[in-house]
């Protein structure tokens, strides 16, 4: 070995010892890392289609167009209230709990919509 170089790698018994330079076992590694990962991007793609189009049959744009209306409501319902809100320097409790009420539900029906919108983006449901 002219270099002094360590030589890493493993032994398998048979025909050919498989002996690498750090440098090849790194590429190779990062090889496989990457052959995994891509492997796993199917396989998530395959179920996430397979579980959405068993799931949500009924995700088409007629729906969709649903959801987003119903978030715009909700998005009014939550500046309604902040405005009136807004209209007491000092508010009871009773108009901060409605305010922290209408903000929830929006809040989580914007968080449904994204959702909704990423499956469709990303094609796990056939929209007819």
């Amino acid at each position: 070995m002219g270099m002094g170089g360590k030589i890493i790698g493993e032994y398998a018994k048979g025909k050919v010892d498989k002996l690498l330079t750090p440098e090849a076992a790194e590429s190779t590694s990062r090889h496989r890392i990457m052959h995994f990962l891509e492997n796993m991007e199917a396989a998530v793609l395959e179920a996430n289609c397979e579980v959405m189009g068993r799931e949500l049959p009924n995700l088409n744009q007629t729906s969709f167009l649903r959801m987003a209306v119903r978030v715009a409501e909700l998005r009014a319902d939550y500046l309604r209230a902040g405005l009136k809100v807004a209209d007491h320097r000092h508010p009871d409790a009773a108009a901060i709990e409605e305010l922290a009420r209408v903000r929830r539900a929006y809040e989580e029906m914007q968080a449904v919509f994204e959702a909704a919108e990423r499956v469709i983006e990303r094609g796990y449901v056939k929209l007819g």
